[in-house]
């Protein structure tokens, strides 16, 4: 009977107790501000632009792969108003897989991304799970509109706990440039008829200047163009479909323009213009009166004809792959020389061409200086011309060397070549002079066909 009494009690005293529950949703009790809602982009009003970078380190770090962003050029960067070099472009969370884990705010270096922390956040819910997937638009929207009113970084709490035990003064909390108080700031510089986003430094001079500066001084004789191995490739094709306009024209190619052809295919990156026509001059000058070019550097190391073994790594036209070649071709030459055998043509037009000195009847460093090896001057293999019915064709040095694909390939070259000794052919059946161009190219590419030999 007692217990009973009891229990009547406390039924009696919890029924004239003042009901606890609110009528949601048209009354809601205040969310805390740590209250993980879900993550949304804050906008800095000082710059009137997003906190983001797009530096991808939230997308990263994202357990559930709801994340994805894009990144571009900061148009603001250019014109000096943000020190921003990159802003986002696009950035799409899912709603439907985001478990609010808090990671993307404790990771992210800009302070770009926050937890929702009121009711707009927290009420999310949706009759199709693809209205979940919000875009960049959705993530600004809160604090681009002022409706986020204390944006709260997890960092805060431990630097105001460690401020407390050390007896410092509260530090000042993140975020702050997100804040409704930044937007009022803004709203007012606005009102009085400045722009919303300040600038912080001044705007860069354009790049055009400094190559204006170099190309005046290489004019003037104090520098020399020095290009990236992209430009050279870049001012080399130019060059060459210049050149190639006129050929199909059937007009002489200007002075010019093969200079400049010349000039991008002996050139290297990250060296003067003027570094090619050097060595070339070195060349000459070298059986002309100095030390005679050969074959082998003053160190040791192996030195190639001009466009031999400039390929890229992995390429036939590498130092390596030349360097084997050439190599294996010294040492077939030493066997058979061993043996008393007879010197292929084929070997001794290797030899040559990759700079040998053990090429028989004279190197191709003579050649190039100028002076013309015995082995040409007595009809030798290593004459540069074609011979009739050598069963393929013997280009001049630094003809039909390139990679394959390049204007100056083996196959590019020889088809060429046979165009114009097929234009030539036909001319000379039909009575007719064979034209300017044709002899040129025909002279140029080592044809037999050409008046006057290679010249």
């Amino acid at each position: 009977m007692k217990g009973i009494l009891k229990g009547l009690a406390t039924t009696f005293s919890v029924a004239m107790r003042k009901p606890v529950t609110i009528q949601y949703p048209d009354e809601r009790h205040p969310l805390p501000v740590r209250q993980r809602s879900f993550p949304v982009l804050t906008w800095d009003f000082e710059h009137d632009e997003p906190f983001c970078t797009g530096c991808m380190l939230c997308v990263r770090n994202c357990p559930v792969d709801c994340m994805t962003a894009v990144m571009g050029d900061n148009p603001k960067y250019a014109t000096g108003e943000s020190n921003r070099r990159k802003s986002i472009q696009k950035f799409w969370i899912d709603y439907g897989r985001c478990m609010r884990c808090n990671i993307c705010v404790e990771v992210c270096n800009f302070e770009a991304i926050v937890m929702d922390n009121t009711w707009a956040g927290f009420e999310q819910v949706a009759y199709d799970r693809r209205d979940l997937h919000k875009d960049i638009d959705d993530l600004l929207k809160v604090s681009h509109s002022g409706l986020l009113p204390a944006p709260y970084h997890p960092a805060d709490d431990l630097d105001a706990n460690v401020a407390k035990v050390e007896g410092k003064e509260a530090p000042v909390p993140r975020m702050l440039g997100a804040r409704p108080e930044a937007r009022a700031a803004a709203l007012d510089r606005v009102a009085h008829g400045l722009p919303a986003g300040i600038k912080e430094r001044e705007v860069e001079a354009p790049k055009e200047a400094p190559k204006a500066a170099a190309a005046a001084g290489a004019a003037a004789g104090e520098g020399e163009e020095v290009l990236s191995e992209s430009k050279i490739r870049a001012k080399r094709m130019r060059a060459e479909r210049q050149a190639k306009e006129y050929e199909d024209r059937g007009e002489p190619v200007p002075q010019e323009i093969l200079d400049a052809v010349a000039k991008y295919r002996a050139m290297k990156p990250g060296e003067a213009a003027g570094g090619a026509a050097a060595a070339g001059g070195a060349a000459g000058a070298g059986a002309g009166g100095g030390v005679p070019l050969t074959g082998t550097n003053p160190d040791g190391s192996m030195r190639f004809p001009p466009g031999v073994g400039d390929g890229p790594k992995g390429d036939p036209n590498s130092a390596e792959k030349v360097r084997a070649r050439r190599m294996r071709a010294e040492r077939q030459f030493k066997e058979l020389s061993a043996a008393g055998d007879a010197i292929p043509d084929d070997l001794a037009k290797t030899l040559y061409d990759l700079g040998s000195d053990l090429a028989p009847g004279g190197t191709i460093w003579a050649t190039l200086a100028g002076a013309a090896p015995a082995a040409e001057a007595a009809g030798g293999a290593a004459a540069p011309a074609a011979e009739a019915g050598a069963g393929g064709m013997v280009f001049p040095p630094g003809i039909g060397i390139g990679p394959k694909g390049d204007p100056n390939s083996y196959e590019k070259v020889r088809a060429r070549r046979m165009r114009a000794e097929r234009k030539a052919t036909e001319a000379t059946a039909a009575g007719e002079a064979i034209p300017d161009d044709v002899m040129a190219t025909l002279v140029e590419l080592g044809s037999p066909m050409a008046s006057g030999g290679q010249g």
